[in-house]
C-alpha cells in the first residue's frame, strides 16, 4: 500500500528507505557492539566436574578417548543394526573414521555443538554389577543441537547389545539430564525425539524424569526442564 499523508516524511532523494524483514520473521542478526560477546556464539561446553556416577548401578560417565578400545567400541556401535536403526551414524562406519571422530570430540566440545560421553563402569571396591573389564564402553549419551541461549540441548543415547535390559541407559540419561539441568551445566531444558514404536526408548526418558510433549515430524518429543 503506497504511503499517505501522516505516514511520515518521504527518504531523501537518491537514497532508500531501509528494508524491514517481511512480517513474521524476525529482524537479521546484528554484530555484536565492539568489545561485548557475540550472543550468538555458542559458550564452550566443559566436563561435568566431578565426575557423574551412580554407585547403585554401577556406571560413571566419562569422554571419549582415542584409545584402541574406544575406537572399537565406537565403530562397533555405528554397525549394530539396533543402533543404526534408531540414531544417526555416519556412512563410513571403519575403525579410522571412528578413530577421527574421536580425535576431534574435544573440538566439538570447546565449539559449544555438543557433549558425547561414555557409559562405563564405575571402578571401586565393589562392583554391584557384572559390567566387565574396567575399560569397557557399555554404552553412551550425549547431548547435540544445543542452542545458543537460552541453552537448550537435544539428548540421545545408546547401550551395547550385550548390556541391555539392565538400566543402564535410564540411569546415563538421568545423570546427564540432571546435570545439564543444574547451575553447573546452564542448560534450561533437555528433550528428547524418540520413535512412536520405540516403547524401550520411552521407558527409559520416562525412567529419567521426561515427560511426553507430544509428536513433531512422526516422532514424540520427551523434555525435561530446569524445575
Amino acid at each position: 500500500m503506497p504511503a499517505g499523508p501522516g505516514d511520515g516524511p518521504a527518504p531523501p532523494a537518491g537514497r532508500r528507505p531501509p528494508r524491514r524483514p517481511p512480517l513474521g520473521l524476525p529482524d537479521p542478526p546484528r554484530r555484536p557492539l565492539l568489545g561485548l560477546p557475540d550472543p550468538r556464539r555458542r559458550p564452550p561446553l566443559g566436563l561435568p566436574d566431578p565426575p557423574l556416577t551412580d554407585p547403585a548401578v554401577g556406571i560413571t560417565l566419562r569422554p571419549w578417548r582415542p584409545t584402541p578400545g574406544d575406537v572399537a567400541a565406537l565403530a562397533a556401535a555405528w554397525a549394530d543394526p539396533e543402533i543404526a536403526a534408531r540414531t544417526a551414524v555416519p556412512d563410513d562406519r571403519s575403525t579410522a573414521a571412528a578413530a577421527r571422530w574421536l580425535r576431534s570430540e574435544p573440538g566439538r566440545r570447546a565449539a559449544g555443538t555438543c557433549l558425547d560421553l561414555v557409559v562405563a563402569p564405575l571402578v571401586g571396591p565393589v562392583m554391584p554389577a557384572p559390567w566387565g573389564d574396567r575399560d569397557a564402553v557399555l554404552g553412551e549419551v550425549g547431548l547435540r543441537n544445543v542452542t545458543a541461549g537460552p541453552r537448550r540441548a537435544e539428548i540421545g543415547w545408546w547401550t551395547a547389545p550385550a548390556h541391555r535390559g539392565r538400566g543402564l541407559a535410564a540411569a546415563a540419561v538421568r545423570l546427564l539430564a540432571g546435570w545439564a539441568l543444574s547451575p553447573g551445566g546452564g542448560f534450561v531444558q533437555v528433550w528428547a525425539r524418540i520413535d512412536p514404536g520405540n516403547r524401550a526408548s520411552a521407558r527409559v526418558a520416562e525412567r529419567a524424569g521426561f515427560v511426553l510433549l507430544g509428536s513433531r515430524g512422526g516422532a514424540q518429543v520427551w523434555s525435561r526442564a530446569r524445575g
